[in-house]
């Protein structure tokens, strides 16, 4: 690769417009733990825990997507977005610390990545 092949802006063609927005698909299976407990311990946990939690570090956002009746190594993925890495490290620290990650749910992958509009400057 020469020098003059290197993009001359910060931001790639791909990355325009949505520059510094990180996203986070994190893969996650329920436990036998949050499978037995009844409904209204799940609901108190999330308000009482997950919720204050998420809370704190409003720049991150998430969406929820069930796949349990599509995949046998995930039954969930979460897309956290966020433009600061910083606050997603936190919430990601804070849910580690509490039952939510490894007793309730296992954390079977985070992959991070930038959205990407490729194809459309492709000139199509």
């Amino acid at each position: 690769m020469t020098t003059e092949s290197l993009a001359p802006d910060a931001v790639l063609p791909e990355h325009e417009g949505l520059a510094g927005t990180f996203h986070i698909f994190m893969k996650v299976k329920t436990t036998r733990h949050w499978l037995d407990l009844p409904n209204h311990e799940r609901e108190a946990f999330f308000r009482d825990v997950v919720w204050p939690i998420l809370r704190r570090r409003p720049q991150v956002t998430h969406r929820y997507f069930e796949c349990e009746a599509f995949s046998a190594d995930a039954s969930d993925i979460l897309v956290w977005e966020t433009k600061d890495l910083n606050a997603w490290a936190w919430v990601a620290d804070h849910l580690r610390e509490c039952l939510w990650w490894d007793h309730y749910f296992q954390v079977v992958q985070i992959l991070p990545a930038m959205e990407a509009n490729y194809p459309l400057t492709m000139g199509g």
